[in-house]
């Protein structure tokens, strides 16, 4: 019997391009393709025979990072594998928390895709090295939480914390991305905005609009 792979991904082109690729994988077939987390969600629901699902982070209504705690909780032995622009080892860690069978970026080559595809389908993991040269364009957030780190005397947990925050992660999914209770989660949240000297997220947000970029390789 085949590898069923449900794909979520808004965009079309991507969406094309899986669907050859998937032509020339002879046992793998792409039986759907949703465009947000929410669909996917409502897909796998009616249509549970899903081997794999492949999916971007960054999608309307509800991205992955919001998707990934509910297919942990419904879809307990779902393959889940991301495929995303943004290929740094902040977003490939975070991934890894929430539960992720494999990570490739959007510039892999055809054959890393394929490779990566059947590990996780056979029930191993595949998580693509962070090229530096090729991830710096992605990893301003994660460079911008590391710079703010060191200048407010972050713990490296109030940094993985604000990582998720800027994702507009609710407290709920950090909690569970990070294995913490979400009291704990609210503390870190008040901490850090004493540390920043901020009040809300606006003020965050605005902090971070006025903080220069680091180059990614400082890191």
């Amino acid at each position: 019997m085949g590898v069923s792979v449900l794909l979520a991904d808004d965009h079309k082109l991507t969406a094309f391009g899986i669907r050859k690729l998937m032509e020339q994988l002879p046992g793998h077939d792409l039986v759907g393709h949703v465009e947000n987390g929410q669909e996917a969600i409502i897909y796998l629901e009616r249509n549970q025979a899903v081997d794999v699902l492949v999916l971007d982070l960054h999608m309307p209504v509800m991205d992955g990072m919001q998707l990934l705690p509910h297919l942990n909780r419904k879809f307990p032995a779902l393959k889940k594998m991301v495929l995303t622009g943004y290929h740094d080892r902040g977003t490939m860690q975070i991934c890894r928390n929430l539960g992720v069978n494999g990570f490739v970026g959007k510039g892999a080559c055809l054959d890393t895709f394929k490779e990566a595809l059947q590990v996780v389908a056979a029930g191993g993991e595949y998580f693509q090295p962070v090229n530096l040269m090729e991830s710096n364009g992605n990893a301003r957030q994660y460079s911008l939480c590391r710079s703010l780190r060191d200048t407010y005397g972050l713990s490296d947990r109030e940094t993985e914390v604000l990582q998720m925050i800027l994702h507009q992660s609710p407290t709920c999914e950090i909690a569970e991305a990070l294995r913490l209770s979400p009291l704990t989660v609210k503390t870190h949240r008040r901490n850090i905005f004493y540390k920043l000297k901020v009040h809300n997220l606006s003020g965050l947000l605005a902090l971070i609009r006025t903080s220069p970029v680091p180059r990614a390789s400082s890191w």
